[in-house]
């Protein structure tokens, strides 16, 4: 990178949690993918806050840790998210988070690339401060799986959605990590995984999303060795990019964050291509938060420095992927580990969970 880009701060806002074991004695979650995703309890978020407003108090975190560098101003905000933040169409949340923060002179744009947003809208962020448009920048995601149109314990195949909201701000002055390479990569092959067979709809409507059809009806079509093969030769070319322009291999990062999705899938679609294991990860708290829609990523990165999992001179790899096939690699060198006070990582957990 000629421009050098850094990770000023990080911080999330996440909700109490609900018992994954009570939602399966209600019926609302299969006892069978209990056990094969791992995932003790989900975030939810109550009705009494909007989605962007979730990303405003995760972005006024993060910009009250950057003060000394940014000053409470940034010239670049881009959002990310998976699902609905507050309206139909007509209306982007990105600029609404920029006014609440009080912002100004400054660009917002929002981006819809499902569970990949986080790490898109870091890569676009990262690209606009290298080209010299803007010292700084902050990348903000909030998303949260709300009924009656979408069932967070059933949605998707190995996938449970957990309520948060998360916010980075980046600088080229200084920060606590280096942004040393950042990359994406789009299988356009798999795009009817997420799309299905059904015909294109012409209009919005409230009807329940089933997020299993799809790809049901595209595994059946295709066969599930033809779409891991795929997903794996993507993911394995993209991380192959960025550690060539790095020189580092898989064994130089202290840790390695990946979406938090059930540990089941999580296995076939990133431990097993990359050939690590569980311990090098942060799949041990997603067992708490769930899949955050856009912004697991993020959020593990707060998580490293404040429960202080991480050392000066430590690298870490970021590697996250989305509908589409959308990937997004990058690789951080931490040059020191801050003290921030609060850990907007933690979250009340219910009665019983335990860490």
């Amino acid at each position: 990178m000629s421009t050098p880009v850094y990770i000023t701060s990080a911080a999330a806002w996440i909700p109490p949690a609900e018992s994954a074991k009570e939602a399966v004695a209600d019926g609302r979650y299969v006892a069978e993918d209990f056990t094969t995703n791992n995932i003790l309890c989900l975030p939810v978020a109550s009705d009494e806050i909007s989605v962007p407003d979730m990303a405003v108090i995760a972005g006024r975190r993060a910009l009250d840790r950057a003060v000394d560098v940014v000053g409470g101003q940034v010239d670049l905000i881009v959002h990310a998210s998976l699902y609905h933040q507050g309206r139909d169409w007509g209306w982007t949340s990105a600029p609404y988070i920029q006014r609440a923060l009080a912002i100004t002179d400054a660009t917002s744009v929002n981006v819809e690339q499902c569970s990949n947003g986080g790490m898109v809208a870091l890569d676009m962020a990262v690209a606009m401060l290298e080209a010299g448009r803007g010292a700084s920048a902050m990348v903000t995601t909030a998303d949260r799986f709300a009924a009656p149109t979408l069932n967070r314990w059933r949605g998707a195949y190995g996938i449970v959605g957990g309520d948060g909201a998360t916010a980075m701000v980046l600088s080229t002055q200084s920060g606590f990590a280096r942004v040393v390479a950042v990359d994406s990569l789009t299988d356009a092959s798999l795009e009817p995984l997420w799309r299905g067979s059904e015909p294109f709809t012409s209009a919005y409507g409230e009807v329940a999303h089933d997020l299993r059809a799809p790809k049901k009806s595209y595994l059946e079509e295709v066969g599930k060795e033809s779409v891991l093969r795929r997903c794996e030769d993507a993911l394995v070319t993209l991380v192959r990019s960025v550690l060539k322009k790095t020189g580092h291999q898989i064994d130089d990062f202290a840790k390695i964050l990946m979406p938090n999705m059930g540990h089941g899938l999580m296995a076939v679609q990133f431990l097993k291509p990359l050939g690590i294991t569980s311990e090098r990860t942060l799949m041990d708290w997603g067992r708490y938060t769930g899949h955050m829609g856009a912004g697991d990523l993020i959020a593990g990165v707060a998580r490293l420095v404040e429960k202080k999992q991480l050392s000066q001179g430590d690298h870490v790899l970021l590697v996250s992927a989305g509908g589409g096939y959308s990937l997004t690699a990058a690789v951080l060198e931490i040059e020191s580990v801050p003290e921030w006070p609060e850990a907007t990582t933690d979250f009340a957990l219910p009665a019983d969970v335990t860490e």
